[in-house]
């Protein structure tokens, strides 16, 4: 099965709204589960990156480099991002 390319977030424009911001979200859980991928791996927080540009690149960055931050998985970077 192909998956659908997931969205880039940048964090703004329709990113800015809750309802957008759920369902890019929700893509993006899927498409890890779909991936068999564990949502706490650092894989998982890697492949997020990728669909992350400016400032919630930024976020992404600063999180995974933080001592206090870096072990979290990608449901704690989720809330951080919202």
């Amino acid at each position: 099965m192909k998956l659908p390319k997931l969205a880039t977030n940048d964090g703004r424009g329709i990113y800015k709204t809750a309802a957008v911001f759920d369902a890019w979200v929700r893509d993006l859980r899927d498409h890890l589960e779909l991936a068999e991928m564990d949502l706490e791996s650092s894989y998982a927080m890697i492949w997020v990156g990728m669909h992350l540009k400016d400032g919630t690149k930024m976020l992404h960055t600063q999180f995974r480099a933080n001592q206090d931050t870096k072990h979290l998985g990608v449901e704690e970077f989720l809330k951080a991002l919202r």
